[in-house]
């Protein structure tokens, strides 16, 4: 009875925490929602020129299951969660991530908690990514470059 009772409070602070962004409006194909969460999961700079050419150089982060369901989706709404930060330059000093990598790489990437405050999730049909402000992180690991992925 100890343990299940010890699960539940262990799994409230999640639960209350679920509800933490409100929906404030769409505009310019984003639904914005106002809130804070804390997540963990995987920070990422895809520096590829290819994919720097098509979406632009930025800093993003996927987090792991547990944390997934704090972020907003409407029903139905079966993608993969992950967003980009709207402050480039803050995610870019606080992940360490430098400016270019070595040849046959691609990718840096490391894994954090952070808190996120507003959240826009992206809704139109076409290439795009949610985007969400980083307030802070911490549990850092060191970032380790990922190798460019064979094209066939």
């Amino acid at each position: 009875m100890k343990k299940i009772l010890l699960f539940a409070f262990m799994l409230f602070p999640v639960l209350a925490q679920a509800q933490s962004f409100k929906y404030q409006k769409t505009e310019s194909g984003f639904k914005n929602y106002q809130g804070q969460a804390t997540l963990t999961g995987t920070f990422s700079r895809n520096l590829d020129p290819e994919y720097l050419d098509y979406m632009g150089d930025d800093i993003c982060f996927e987090p792991n299951q547990a944390s997934s369901v704090l972020i907003p989706r409407p029903k139905g709404d079966e993608r993969t969660v992950w967003f980009c930060f709207s402050n480039f330059d803050t995610a870019k000093k606080t992940f360490k991530l430098p400016n270019n990598i070595k040849k046959g790489y691609c990718e840096y990437k490391g894994q954090a908690t952070i808190q996120i405050k507003d959240y826009k999730l992206f809704i139109e049909e076409t290439e795009g990514f949610d985007l969400t402000q980083l307030v802070s992180a911490k549990n850092i690991t060191p970032t380790k470059a990922i190798k460019c992925e064979v094209q066939e």
